[in-house]
C-alpha cells in the first residue's frame, strides 16, 4: 500500500499525509483548482513558491503554508478575485478585434 496516496470509493485520490514540501500540480490538488491557477497568483505575488526559483524552474510549495492559506476565507476569496481577473484579461486579449 502506498503510504502517500490513498484512493477512496469514488476514484478520487485522497492524502492520508502531505510531504513537507509540494510541486505545483500537488499544491493545485489540495487547494482542489486547476493547475493553472496556480502562475496567475504566483505572478501577482499572491502566492510565493520556497527560494527563488527560475522563471522556467519547478516550483516548490510548503505545505503548511498551503493549508493554512487553504483554511483562510479571505485568502481564497481574493484568490478567486485575482484568478478572475486574470482570466478575463486573456479572454479578451484573444477576442477577434471586429
Amino acid at each position: 500500500m502506498n503510504r502517500i496516496m490513498e484512493t477512496n470509493s469514488q476514484n478520487n485520490s485522497v492524502r492520508k499525509y502531505w510531504p513537507a514540501c509540494v510541486g505545483m500540480e500537488d499544491a493545485a490538488v489540495l487547494f482542489g483548482w486547476p493547475a493553472y491557477y496556480l502562475p496567475f497568483l504566483m505572478k501577482t505575488g499572491h502566492l510565493k513558491p520556497l527560494g527563488k526559483p527560475s522563471q522556467n524552474g519547478r516550483k516548490w510549495f510548503a505545505t503548511v503554508e498551503l493549508e493554512q492559506c487553504s483554511r483562510n476565507r479571505d485568502w481564497l476569496d481574493k484568490a478567486m478575485r485575482i484568478v478572475g481577473k486574470r482570466i478575463q484579461e486573456r479572454n479578451e486579449k484573444q477576442k477577434p478585434q471586429s
